[in-house]
């Protein structure tokens, strides 16, 4: 905090001495955390307070920071128990402009002794070494910080610092090195202070109003069914425009008697205009004391009510509704010139606005303002009097405690909110140079007032005496304010055509829109309506503003912020998470391109890298053993080189193919970078040259390209042992000195002559990419992992065991392999390689893509796609031969939990002061630190509440990620639906196969899954009954299908395509004439039968093509026997007899059932 006579406070020092308590004298005001908010000014001078009870002036600092002062008077403690360094504070961060200019002459003027290499003697004389000027170790280093900042209290600080600025690890920074730390921590500070999602987020959209006529926009409306934009001049000229900002049509204003002439023929100015939605119609008043109703409800708007002869101008106006009741009473209210606020009620607005007979002629129906009375059946005026001094220029109404908001310019009476019926206290608000606009929110429970004074003004509608903050930054005077409540802003627009948005919560500016508008070019102040801005709610999100004969539009981007509480490291799946123990930090890497920076002592955010590599994914990430460079790789095949203290890019490796990097191995002693990926290759970077900003890239591995498909993993074991694994399955150990094969522990599975050939027919023209770089997602990506029969499940991970291989004893295993969730111990040496092996998931068909062992290699920790973590104790597994065979049994478990929603793609080894930890990384967008021994859950990376390392009580546990989230995850399901109005269906839900289909694969995807906790299980099914947008009976209906579907694949197999389309979805006239037009129909012999056929006598051995040709499905006599079915039975038909009726009887009955075979039915019902 800097003071206005060029002093500056730091974080509060104490140097060990008493502080005497403040004078009275001096005039300091302090808010509720201590910050100095006031300080009077003398000659020029800034007085403050001293610890002698002396007046400072601005030539002399005193030996105290005047913040340690401060706190020291108002707290009553030591300065050192104020200053809590477990709240990451940066010293870097409170240094002021003044400091920096001390240092850059201390580091300017510092002329080091040159370094005593020898000493010298009587014969030879001290062999010395010349330092660089301007170059400091650390002890210069924090000996001048501290002299310039007149406190060592830093100095454990100052070390961290110093090991920051010397990315090169040679000793000395210099003032090139410190500046270019700051500029690049202050920028990484704005983007972090300023990364809020801006409203806008398009290019506005400004439309000329040619039908204006040069005149201004009065008002802008928006007219429901169908969605409109209706825009009024000043002079009458109604124009309507599509949301799209299309030109739709124009009406204007006139009277009857007046003539078409293009002379100016307008007598009035139009005040303001409002829609009624629940009647359809815009009210529009002028300066001729009238108020007129437009009819909206058809394609023409056409004038239906005017209401003449007012006795003031009316100039502004809200409207209130029932929304349950639409017909119930409403409530038009309007502001006139005279300070007076009119209330008109209309009793029955959907039906009749006033109380009219019916006429003949056309034209709209004229109300005398003084008959008003007689249309008591539909409408009642009252007037509240002398509520403003002067003209009203805004009012609203607030129907939840029925008051009015109202404005105008007078400085006593600038804001004045009153009751109705006055019966309450008002409310009054005194600004110096009135008000020009205002806006309300119940929800917020906040007034929003723009001026002339440049200000914007946030008020608590209860205290009118002070507002709640005053924004600053408008270069004219604000016209018009809106609250967005979704978003929890405010939007002002000012006299230069400038739009800014504000966070309410924060009181800070977010976006500045400058609308370039034709009439407000070359300096010239254009000239505004009386109401230049309107607020469009969803579905259309839009702000509207008017500028002369000019509109804009600026669509927003979104119009609520996610309630949801649930805490992401990044926006998207993670690829790793990786620990610094030098430094303290974890770096973490996502899809977006994005890396960051974690203090693992307190979780928070230190330096985000944004657009690390552009739009491409982050594939790899890794450390140099210093500690001090990051190597990050994407999935376009580009590698860069990171100084890890301030995100600085050193390199940039060339990408030999735009296939993903797998893998990155910095070889620091050897100067060289090795990196594998799907390119299949294995690529050396010369490292020897710091300056170097491109690093080309070189093929020559002189053990050739002998991976035949994509490598996917590779690790090093010093001094010389690198170890690739491909997807085909192949292991190769690696002597990196000679770039020969040391040992290959198993060779790629054969190639697909058939795979091949589509590999190479799909190769891409420009850069040859095989298939697989195109077509196969990464492991992390994957939904389902299980290996199809017969086929090698690939490598997803390798592991030396560096503290085995140090040994003496060569038959011991030295490296891990995961594949397919089979965990792999191997022998490098001997005939012998494969020791044991293990499947560490619960249930099949998963993998293990992340794993790690502590420094002894006594604990080995998995992580699989389920999400689960589990710690085994290796410590004597597979460290000798069985005599027989492998070794098959697990490992004893020491600990296991759930840790994360779905696939952990990254275990990594933390070791700190306080402990043993794990880092995680999952795709479901979080890392998180737990215990190594009982998986305690410490805490989320990027959670709101920091932890301290130090102190367990901060940490969560013994919560879980699901108990602390589940209150927060189903809110945000909730306030999802009710915000957006759709729901997001996946494309599982809506999926219906049609071509082969594993039905394994298929119980994987409908089941749910059983892993996730009953929290989280709950959680999914509220989103899943709460998000939908076909309705819920569709969706229980699609379920059913879903279900049904299930059931048929499960009874009878797959769907086979060589059946259901034989010749597939073409069929030549040569395959067709090849088809028989008859088939044999063969009667299975276990044909079902229906109880009539049993009673006929039929059976599944004497039905015959012949009988079912025949066969008589009628209800005829029993005395036809089933041997008889083809005979005709004749009966002689007697008159009047019994049988004969009932033949008839039989025979009408007969008629009415369904034919199914004509002919039997002809043939056994013939009367002879």
């Amino acid at each position: 905090m800097s003071f206005e006579g060029g002093y500056s406070v730091l974080p509060p020092i104490y140097n060990g001495e008493d502080i005497n308590d403040i004078s009275e004298g001096d005039s300091v005001n302090m808010d509720i955390n201590g910050d100095i908010k006031d300080v009077t000014e003398q000659n020029g001078h800034t007085d403050n307070v001293n610890d002698d009870k002396e007046n400072i002036d601005g030539d002399n600092l005193p030996d105290e920071p005047f913040s340690s002062i401060l706190q020291n008077h108002k707290l009553g403690y030591s300065t050192e128990d104020s200053f809590d360094k477990d709240e990451n504070v940066r010293l870097e961060e409170e240094i002021k402009l003044h400091h920096l200019e001390q240092l850059m002459q201390r580091f300017s003027r510092h002329k080091p002794d040159d370094i005593l290499i020898q000493a010298g003697t009587g014969f030879f004389p001290a062999k010395t070494q010349a330092r660089t000027p301007g170059r400091m170790n650390l002890k210069e280093f924090k000996q001048t910080v501290s002299d310039v900042l007149m406190t060592e209290e830093y100095d454990d600080y100052l070390e961290k610092l110093f090991q920051k600025l010397d990315s090169s690890a040679s000793g000395y920074v210099d003032w090139n090195e410190f500046c270019t730390y700051l500029l690049l921590l202050y920028r990484e500070n704005d983007y972090m202070r300023t990364k809020r999602e801006i409203p806008f987020l398009v290019e506005p959209k400004i439309r000329h109003i040619v039908q204006n006529r040069q005149e201004q926009t009065t008002k802008i409306v928006a007219v429901e069914g169908p969605a409109r934009y209706v825009t009024v001049s000043r002079e009458g000229a109604i124009s309507v425009w599509y949301p799209s900002m299309q030109y739709d049509k124009y009406y204007v204003i006139s009277d009857d008697e007046e003539d078409s002439s293009q002379k100016r023929r307008f007598k009035m100015w139009v005040t303001d205009a409002i829609y009624m939605p629940n009647c359809h119609k815009i009210a529009i008043a002028s300066t001729s004391r009238d108020i007129r109703f437009f009819d909206t409800s058809t394609a023409q708007y056409f004038e239906e009510y005017h209401l003449f002869a007012l006795p003031d101008v009316p100039y502004c106006f809200d409207y209130w509704y029932d929304k349950r009741n639409p017909n119930s009473e409403s409530l038009l209210i309007f502001g006139n010139d005279t300070g007076a606020i009119n209330l008109m009620y209309f009793s029955k607005p959907v039906t009749q606005l006033f109380d009219i007979p019916f006429k003949s002629d056309g034209g709209a129906h004229k109300i005398f303002m003084q008959n008003l009375d007689q249309h008591s059946r539909y409408i009642r005026h009252t007037v509240i009097s002398d509520v403003h001094p002067e003209l009203i220029r805004q009012v609203q109404y607030i129907p939840d405690n029925n008051m009015i908001i109202s404005s105008c310019a007078n400085p006593n009476k600038s804001i004045i909110i009153s009751d109705i019926k006055c019966l309450k206290k008002s409310y009054v608000f005194r600004i110096d140079k009135g008000v020009e606009c205002f806006d309300f929110s119940k929800k917020l429970n906040i007034l929003v007032t723009g001026s002339l004074d440049h200000c914007i003004r946030l008020w608590n509608p209860y205290v009118p005496s002070k507002p709640m903050a005053v924004l600053e930054g408008h270069g004219t005077g604000v016209i018009g304010v809106k609250i967005h409540e979704g978003l929890m802003q405010v939007f002002s627009y000012s006299k230069d055509a400038v739009v800014k948005v504000w966070d309410i919560k924060e009181h800070a500016i977010l976006q500045t829109v400058v609308l370039k508008f034709p009439s407000s070019i070359h300096g010239r102040m254009p000239e505004h309506g009386q109401f230049p801005i309107h607020l469009q709610p969803s579905p259309q999100s839009s702000l509207l503003v008017t500028c002369n004969d000019y509109i804009g539009l600026l669509k927003l981007g979104r119009t609520s912020i996610p309630m949801s509480e649930t805490v992401n490291t990044h926006d998207t799946q993670l690829c790793c998470a990786i620990y610094n123990p030098v430094f303290k930090q974890v770096a973490t890497g996502c899809d977006s391109s994005v890396i960051a920076l974690w203090d693992i002592e307190t979780g928070n955010k230190s330096v985000v890298f944004s657009n690390a590599h552009g739009e491409e994914e982050i594939t790899c990430m890794t450390f140099d053993t210093t500690y001090r460079r990051l190597f990050s790789g994407a999935r376009n095949g580009t590698i860069k080189v990171w100084n890890f203290q301030n995100g600085h890019n050193l390199h940039k490796l060339e990408a030999i193919a735009e296939a993903e990097i797998t893998g990155i191995m910095p070889l620091v002693d050897k100067k060289v970078i090795i990196s594998v990926g799907w390119s299949r290759q294995i690529t050396l970077y010369d490292d020897t040259d710091p300056d170097n900003m491109y690093l080309q890239a070189q093929k020559n591995w002189k053990g050739g390209q002998l991976h035949k498909d994509d490598i996917l993993t590779i690790d090093f074991c010093p001094p010389n042992l690198l170890c690739t694994a491909s997807f085909d399955g192949e292991i190769i150990v690696w002597d990196v000195e000679t770039e020969k094969i040391f040992v290959r522990l198993r060779k790629g599975q054969a190639s697909n002559l058939v795979k091949k050939i589509e590999d190479m027919s799909s190769n891409d023209a420009t850069n040859g990419r095989p298939r697989s770089m195109n077509s196969r997602p990464n492991s992390r990506h994957q939904k389902s992992h299980r290996v199809e029969r017969g086929q090698t499940a690939p490598v997803d991970k390798v592991l030396f065991l560096k503290g085995r291989a140090t040994g003496r004893n060569l038959e011991v295993s030295t490296l891990i392999t995961s594949e397919g969730g089979h965990i792999r111990f191997w022998c490098l040496y001997g005939a012998r390689n494969e020791m044991g092996y293990f499947y560490a998931p619960d249930t099949a068909d998963e993998s293990v893509l992340g794993m790690c062992t502590n420094n002894n290699n006594s604990l080995l920790v998995t992580g699989d796609t389920q999400g689960n973590i589990k710690v085994w104790d290796i410590m004597t597994y597979c460290i000798k031969f069985q005599e027989r065979g492998r070794i098959k049994t697990k490992p004893p478990l020491e600990a296991s939990w759930h840790a994360h929603d779905s696939a952990i793609v990254s275990v990594e080894y933390g070791k700190h002061d306080t402990g043993e930890y794990i880092i995680t990384a999952s795709t479901d967008k979080t890392a998180r630190l737990w215990t190594l021994r009982d998986g305690q859950y410490i805490g989320t990376f990027g959670q709101k509440k920091s932890w301290n390392l130090k102190d367990p009580t901060t940490w969560a546990h013994p919560k879980t990620p699901w108990s602390t989230s589940d209150t927060s995850s189903k809110k945000d399901s909730d306030s999802s639906t009710v915000s957006d109005g759709k729901s997001l269906v996946t494309e599982h839900d809506l999926e219906l196969p049609t071509e082969d289909v594993e039905i394994k694969e298929k119980k994987e995807d409908i089941k749910p899954d059983r892993r996730k906790s009953p929290v989280q299980q709950t959680t999914n099914q509220n989103q899943d009954n709460d998000e939908t947008f076909l309705g819920i009976k569709v969706e229980k209906e699609l379920q059913r299908k879903q279900a049904d579907r299930k059931g048929r694949r499960e009874n009878f197999g797959d769907i086979r395509m060589e059946k259901t389309q034989k010749y597939g979805k073409l069929c030549s006239p040569f395959q067709a004439l090849s088809v028989p037009s008859v088939v044999d129909i063969k009667i299975p012999t276990n044909m079902p039968l229906s109880s009539r056929m049993v009673n006929k006598g039929y059976t599944s051995n004497n039905l015959t093509e012949e009988k079912l040709m025949t066969m008589d499905f009628s209800y005829g006599g029993r005395e036809t026997p089933p041997g008889e079915q083809g005979e005709a039975t004749v009966r002689k038909n007697v008159g009047g007899s019994r049988v004969s009726m009932r033949d008839d009887k039989s025979r009408s009955s007969n008629r009415t059932t369904p034919r199914i075979f004509a002919p039997t039915f002809k043939k056994h019902h013939t009367v002879a």
